[in-house]
Formats: structure tokens, C-alpha cells, sequence
């Protein structure tokens, strides 16, 4: 299993459990280059809300994994998992309110949540949100300690490394699913990395009500400002998109090079922290306070975007006769999808040499 983000966890939980329930011992290699801030998952805003995006698989993916975090139960994390309702705003005529909603948006008035500068505003009760870069560190001590499963720090470069590390472990199978590195680890160019930018401001510095509902901006032009409450871990998440893709290996290194040495942050990361920080004053100014200098840090990760989720195996043509099943593309919802697409992705089999010839492709098309 390569791959330390919320997709890999889900990965080798599942693995365990369906092994212990089929009384069959189970051995996991877990491979990753890393398992700190620099993956995106830690600094994931972990918002819950079942919509309907681009790729139609994932309003079914996130309604059932609204219910279905039975990882964070089964090792006591269920509390960084929190109920929490949802604010559309928009400065249009009326809120565009996408499919796939749970239930009926109610209409508010945008001032009466401190946000003057919108003009309509829905407010949806149902929603949650995940404290990722509380629970992260915490989960992967929990399922690197179950049986058979032994975790590993090493880079993997290309499919020629993984197959052989792969083969000399004994495995039949490797599962990808590492986020935007994808598309360096297995040439996959349908993957591009979508740089996001996150504020983490005191949550003690943000009044009521902005302290307990998530804000999202809902305009049309889809320059996307949120505020995400994350109570278990003391903040709250200030977001914007940059717009920037990130497709070169030595971009990709040097953003990580600057999340663990900020005297090596790029430029153009720190002039989008600063329009971030003057957006979010603009919109919601009961929020300045929580954004005076100093007062506040920020974290910025590659959003592992594709036109649509991938789930499929490596064509034979590259891997041999060891399986290679690819689990990635899932932009910013893997918090949203992720217990309900592993358990499909993990259901996917690999496909006979003939049905791979007769297909022209690794998979057939997985509509569920």
C-alpha cells in the first residue's frame, strides 16, 4: 500500500478488517516518503457536504460515507468528527444550490451571519466537518499498530521501484494512492496538483455564529473563499484557490521544501496567503481580529485533481504479473468520499488479459 493521506488509511483499515472477518492473516507493506505536514491530508479542511461535483460517481461516494467513518469509532476518534451545518453566501440573484444536496436549504439573510458583503445566502443543517490535522498523526499511530501491518518511510520514484519493492516484499498486489504524486509515480498525466492555500486563525478569536458553521462562497465566478471551524483542533480554516497547477517534479519539490523550512516558502505562496487574509476581511469582517499579524499561520498542499476519479488497474502492459490498483484524482473530497470509494475501489477485479485487449483500456468503466 503506497500512500499516507485519508484514502491510504482507508486502505489498510479496510484491508485488516475484511481479513479478520475472513479469519485470514493478512501482511501489509505500507509505504510512504513521508508522514508530516507536507502531505494533504493533514492540512485537509475536512468539510462534509454529500454535493454533487464534476464526476457524477461522487454525490453516491459521499452520501454514503457520511455515515460510514466507522475507522474513527473503532479507534476512538468518533469527536473529531463533528456535526456541523453549512452557509451558502453569493452576491448573485439567488444561491446556486448544487445537486446532491441532503436536505432542504433554508433562505438567510447574509448579515445575520456577520457577512454584509453577500447578497442571498441558504443555510443547510445537515454537514460535518473532520479536524484532520488533529486526528491525522493520531490515526496513523492507530492503524500502523494493527496486526500485519508494517509501516515503512521510503520513496518510491517510479513503477520500476514499486514493482520491485513490491515483489521483493512477497506481495501480489500493490494499491496506489498517493495524492498528487501520482503523476510522478505512475506517469499519470490525467492527475495535476491543485495548489490550495490554508489560514489556520485562533477559533477563541472568532465570534458566534462564525465559530460553529461553515461559510462558503457560492459565486458563479468560482473564486472560492471558506471558513471551516475545526473545534477539536482550535482553529478555523481560511481558505482560498490559488488556480495554480503544479506539474513539474522540481515545483513539486520546492513547495515541499517550504512547508518544512518557512525561510523557503515561494513567493508566489506568501503573496497568495496575503490576498487570502485581504479577501476574507473583505467578505467576513468579524473575522479581522482572528487575522492581525501574527495572530494567525497558514499551510498550503497540492489537491490531487483529475477530470474524474480514478479507480482502475495499471494496465499488464506495465506491471507484469503483479497488480497494480490505482485509487486517486479525488481533488479536495477525499474527506467527503473516501470510506465509500476505497470499499468500490477495493471491489474492482482485475481484469483477464483478454478483457484488457478487448477493452483497450485497464478497467471497464466503474459507474456505481
Amino acid at each position: 500500500m503506497v500512500g499516507h493521506g485519508i484514502v491510504g488509511h482507508h486502505v489498510v483499515h479496510r484491508l485488516f478488517v475484511e481479513s479478520r472477518r475472513a479469519s485470514r492473516p493478512l501482511r501489509i507493506l505500507w509505504v510512504a516518503d513521508r508522514h508530516d505536514a507536507r502531505v494533504t491530508s493533514f492540512g485537509a479542511s475536512g468539510w462534509h457536504m454529500p454535493f454533487l461535483e464534476r464526476d457524477p460517481r461522487i454525490a453516491g461516494w459521499a452520501d454514503r460515507s457520511f455515515g460510514e467513518w466507522g475507522i474513527l469509532s473503532e479507534f476512538g476518534f468518533g469527536g473529531y468528527r463533528a456535526h456541523t451545518p453549512s452557509l451558502l453566501l453569493t452576491r448573485e440573484d439567488s444561491v446556486r444550490i448544487p445537486s446532491g444536496c441532503p436536505a432542504g436549504p433554508v433562505p438567510v439573510d447574509p448579515a445575520d451571519f456577520s457577512a454584509p458583503f453577500y447578497r442571498r445566502g441558504a443555510y443547510i443543517a445537515e454537514g460535518a466537518v473532520i479536524s484532520s490535522c488533529t486526528l491525522m498523526p493520531r490515526l496513523y499511530g492507530a492503524v500502523s499498530a494493527l496486526p500485519g501491518v508494517e509501516p515503512r518511510d521510503h520513496y518510491i520514484g517510479d513503477v520500476a521501484e514499486l514493482l520491485a519493492i513490491t515483489e521483493e516484499f512477497g506481495a501480489e498486489v500493490a494499491c496506489v494512492a498517493a495524492g498528487d504524486r501520482a503523476q510522478f509515480l505512475l506517469d499519470d498525466a490525467r492527475i495535476e496538483g491543485d495548489l490550495g492555500v490554508v489560514l489556520l486563525a485562533d477559533l477563541a478569536l472568532v465570534p458566534a455564529p462564525l465559530d460553529r458553521v461553515v461559510l462558503m462562497d457560492a459565486d458563479h465566478d468560482d473564486e472560492l473563499t471558506y471558513s471551516i471551524p475545526h473545534r477539536s483542533c482550535g482553529h478555523v480554516c481560511l481558505g482560498g484557490s490559488s488556480g495554480r497547477l503544479v506539474t513539474e517534479p522540481e515545483e513539486y519539490a520546492e513547495l515541499a521544501r517550504g512547508l518544512m523550512d518557512s525561510s523557503a516558502v515561494p513567493g508566489y505562496v506568501t503573496a497568495q496567503v496575503e490576498e487570502i487574509r485581504d479577501r476574507v476581511g473583505q467578505r467576513f469582517p468579524d473575522l479581522r481580529a482572528a487575522l492581525a499579524p501574527g495572530a494567525y499561520r497558514y499551510w498550503y498542499g497540492l489537491r490531487p485533481l483529475a477530470e474524474r476519479v480514478i479507480a482502475e488497474w495499471v494496465p499488464r502492459s506495465r506491471s507484469g504479473p503483479i497488480g497494480v490498483l490505482q485509487l486517486g484524482g479525488l481533488g479536495g473530497s477525499g474527506f467527503t468520499v473516501a470510506p465509500a470509494f476505497v470499499e468500490d475501489g477495493l471491489g474492482l477485479r482485475r481484469p483477464t488479459p483478454g478483457m484488457e485487449s478487448y477493452l483497450g483500456r485497464p478497467t471497464p468503466v466503474h459507474s456505481s
